[in-house]
């Protein structure tokens, strides 16, 4: 089986890419930008070579990797949301297309969203199988949550326009990987035929996020990690953390600020706010939280939770958080999104109960240690070889 890959940044790529290299079905991958080239050049200057290392694709042989760089840079250069994915984005797609046109030696081909269009179309002249790896949820379920949050910072014609361009994607796309039953729902309630979905969860690296005991006393710790935007229900945990005004407890948030800067503002006394973290120190934090909120009114899956979990520390999670999968399982509570009652009951269960915090933090351990990369890989494996059957491709 030949399968070709093509991401314009990251996201969760790369363990797609290995679980292919794994089998030998990658044929190549294309990308806006892969540093792999670069990396060795680069190690006389750290901060360049830190930089570049968020751009390496980690287990991909660098003869299966092609660039666009233009498209990238153009990404940089615009910024805005909306203009990435009206001109960077496709002609990333475009570009892509036309390098299928002149290698059509292959089977499949697994894109993104937003910029797989044209790239999708092509395949499916040259008769090829066609995959998209959903990393959100449908976008008719985004344009609802959006009538009751805040998620991002498009127009009414903006979003119209995406998803224009993602309905039409969809109709040339023959198969879809999910990351939870939250989006696999939002498909097949949107007309998705159930037997062309394959639910595959994300892993974690248990060996890395591990758990220790946590003392009964002491401050109380409430950790978010994350992007701090809206989007992820900051406005909520910032505005209940308040309200409740618990004595000696510190609410905890760790990541990079999009739109939510006007919300840091508020970040006073028992509050901070650590734009970023090495995984090491992050580990820390993990362990020494007494519970860690994720109260997200969109995401896909939400790859902190289980990493949290993974440390030992319960979880509270909104319901629509796609890993509320592995919470419902045990470990934490899933509330509606949303809900400021529900989120500072839950706080406060934990805040005047401190030997839950380590009862049910064991039970989270428990689950988290399901959800590996192992795991993963051959979910994606079992998935791949369940399509290649029905559509009569040998996986050699």
């Amino acid at each position: 089986m030949r399968i070709i890959v093509t991401h314009v940044k990251k996201q969760h790529v790369n363990r797609l890419l290995i679980a292919l290299v794994k089998q030998g079905w990658l044929t190549q991958f294309y990308t806006g930008f892969a540093a792999n080239a670069y990396l060795r050049l680069s190690r006389p200057w750290p901060r360049l070579f830190h930089q570049l290392r968020k751009h390496e694709f980690i287990g991909i042989p660098l003869e299966q990797i092609r660039s666009y760089p233009f498209a990238f840079a153009m990404a940089k250069l615009l910024r805005h949301e909306f203009g990435i994915m009206r001109i960077a984005f496709p002609l990333f797609d475009r570009w892509v297309a036309r390098q299928i046109r002149r290698t059509e030696s292959f089977d499949m081909i697994i894109g993104y969203e937003n910029s797989n269009l044209i790239t999708f179309q092509t395949a499916k002249q040259l008769g090829k199988v066609t995959i998209l790896d959903l990393a959100q949820v449908h976008h008719n379920l985004i344009d609802s949550i959006g009538t009751n949050f805040r998620i991002n910072g498009l127009t009414r014609e903006q979003t119209e326009y995406i998803n224009q361009r993602k309905q039409a994607a969809l109709d040339a796309t023959d198969y879809i990987l999910t990351l939870s039953s939250f989006a696999t729902q939002s498909l097949t309630e949107n007309g998705i035929c159930r037997s062309r979905i394959h639910e595959v969860n994300l892993g974690i690296d248990v060996q890395k996020f591990t758990p220790v005991e946590k003392p009964l006393g002491g401050p109380f710790r409430v950790l978010f990690v994350g992007e701090v935007c809206y989007r992820k229900g900051i406005d909520l945990v910032l505005k209940v953390f308040r309200q409740l005004a618990l004595p000696d407890a510190e609410l905890i948030l760790i990541g990079p600020v999009s739109d939510g800067k006007d919300l840091l503002m508020q970040c006073t006394g028992a509050v901070r706010h650590l734009p970023f973290l090495h995984h090491d120190e992050l580990v820390r934090y993990y362990q020494q939280a007494d519970v860690f909120v994720f109260p997200s009114y969109l995401d896909s899956w939400g790859q902190v939770v289980l990493e949290a979990m993974a440390c030992g520390t319960p979880v509270i999670v909104s319901e629509n958080t796609g890993s509320k999968d592995a919470v419902l399982k045990g470990g934490g509570f899933v509330i509606p999104a949303g809900d400021e009652s529900a989120m500072a009951t839950k706080i406060l269960h934990f805040y005047t109960n401190r030997s839950e915090v380590n009862r049910l933090g064991a039970v989270a351990r428990r689950v988290a240690e399901q959800y590996t990369w192992e795991n993963y890989y051959q979910q994606v494996t079992t998935a791949l070889e369940d399509i290649a059957r029905k559509e009569n491709i040998s996986t050699e």
